[in-house]
């Protein structure tokens, strides 16, 4: 390769590259600067500069390419040439190779980091932040773990029952602002997959499982638990409600803690609420008995993000991304949420 062309190549990467890591900076600038959806969008329009971000990476992967092929046909001459030049000649390329390679990574984290963003703007998600209303001083881990020991939906796994990834917000019902943490619970079973007969040692795999659902503060404590998943419920939750409708008996299985409760709870209204809700969300719901809280603990994916745009390698096809990404589940739960609880 020609001393002005390699010479070439290189002004050419030092260019674009430096030209992508200034655009990566300024990615990360516009993100933590937002104060809305709507003004991190037009941050990104117009850019008024160039809009690469895919670094040029083209004379690495020529180099890489020239140091197998060095390897190679001094593999095959090495009767007329000693081996070892070959390999060190092949060596020194490919380490400059590596040298010269611009990783993706970057261009990954500010991606990540506005697609978070993004959602935090758009939809009041404050991630892995707990409701304001409890004191700033409480510890995480504590206030997770007595939300579970409350409702007896998280104990599915015989290892380990975790919420993993959280988030805060706040919804208005019409009537009253409502603390809601949206969670993903993560539990892990072990199941025996092998037995010897003979040393009767087992050999098991540990299953991984996810479910996603949402706390609601500030509700009356009812004392109903609602499911399309279970036929039964566990204590106190153990006197069953039928409703006058054959085909919502036969779709959700409702309990409380007696039956007079449950005919001053469950009206023509609420249980047709119910039922929309249930058409769309398989799960379980509860509210509890003693505290003003409502959990839901379900199948869909409440944090999966849906954008019409998936190559990001402008600041262009970036803007499309976030401007067009949303959060299909979540914003259907809130608004059958919203509709049930109002």
């Amino acid at each position: 390769m020609p001393i002005d062309t390699v010479q070439h190549a290189l002004h050419i990467r030092r260019k674009k590259n430096a030209q992508v890591f200034r655009n990566i900076t300024r990615l990360w600038d516009v993100g933590q600067k937002a104060q809305s959806d709507q003004e991190l969008l037009d941050a990104l329009h117009p850019w008024r500069d160039d809009h690469s971000l895919r670094f040029f990476n083209v004379l690495p992967y020529l180099l890489g390419i020239m140091s197998v092929g060095t390897l190679i046909f001094g593999y095959f001459l090495h009767p007329h040439l000693q081996f070892i030049w070959s390999f060190l000649a092949a060596f020194l390329l490919g380490f400059l190779a590596y040298l010269m390679y611009e990783p993706a990574e970057p261009i990954s984290q500010v991606t990540r980091f506005l697609e978070e963003r993004i959602t935090q703007l758009r939809y009041g998600l404050k991630f892995q932040q707990l409701p304001a209303y409890i004191p700033i001083q409480a510890q995480p881990i504590l206030v997770l773990s007595k939300l579970k020991q409350y409702f007896p939906l998280f104990n599915r796994g015989t290892l380990s029952n975790d919420i993993t990834q959280y988030a805060a917000t706040t919804w208005h019902d019409g009537a009253t602002e409502h603390q809601v943490l949206i969670f993903q619970y993560h539990y892990v079973s072990e199941m025996t997959v092998l037995q010897d007969s003979r040393t009767n040692q087992k050999i098991t795999k540990e299953i991984h499982k996810d479910l996603w659902g949402a706390f609601i503060f500030q509700m009356p404590n009812l004392g109903i638990a609602v499911s399309n998943q279970r036929s039964r419920f566990f204590a106190p939750y153990h006197n069953t409600w039928h409703s006058s409708d054959i085909l919502i008996n036969q779709k959700l299985h409702i309990a409380g803690l007696d039956q007079h409760q449950l005919a001053k709870t469950i009206s023509p209204s609420m249980t047709l609420k119910l039922n929309d809700f249930f058409q769309h969300f398989n799960g379980d719901l509860i509210y509890h008995h003693q505290e003003q809280i409502l959990c839901y603990l379900g199948e869909q994916n409440l944090f999966q993000t849906a954008s019409k745009r998936t190559q990001i390698d402008d600041i262009s096809a970036l803007r499309g991304h976030l401007r067009t990404m949303i959060m299909p589940q979540y914003q259907r739960l809130q608004q059958l949420m919203l509709n049930l609880i109002s």
